[in-house]
């Protein structure tokens, strides 16, 4: 294989690789974000639910709850666990559906000779398939149709 067609099947591989881990950390921000306030705004429902009511009537009581209720909603734990679920779930729902145009830029970096170049191949037919789909509407039902 000559020097030419293996830069050009190890940028593709390179390519590949660099769109689907752009995409993944893309996805992962952005859910990272959204399972965040999901789980904080779960934890505050919960927390508040469970001290609408005293046991008792007592101001002591009355005091710990609400100093318990406050600690128990500022704590900055579920936001953290939060932020890491969704990132972590974003990622792999983004590699899981990126799979074929990963494989095939793994191929592209990792083979050698033919196989080398079957593997920029599938990248270079991914990324068409991706450009015609998404871009241009081929294949896709839309509600206007």
């Amino acid at each position: 294989m000559n020097v030419v067609s293996k830069i050009v099947c190890k940028t593709a591989g390179i390519a590949g690789v660099s769109a689907a881990l752009y995409d993944a950390y893309s996805l992962g921000k952005a859910n990272s974000h959204r399972v965040s306030q999901q789980m904080t705004a779960d934890h505050f429902e919960r927390v508040h639910a469970a001290t609408r009511t005293l046991g008792t009537e007592s101001e002591v009581n009355n005091f710990i709850q609400g100093k318990v209720r406050d600690f128990r909603t500022e704590n900055p734990l579920i936001s953290v666990f939060g932020n890491i679920k969704g990132f972590v779930g974003g990622v792999l729902e983004s590699l899981g559906n990126n799979i074929i145009p990963v494989t095939f830029a793994s191929i592209a970096l990792a083979g050698k000779g033919t196989v080398s170049k079957i593997g920029a191949i599938g990248v270079a037919l991914s990324a068409l398939y991706s450009v015609a789909r998404e871009g241009f509407g081929l294949g896709k039902h839309t509600p206007v149709d």
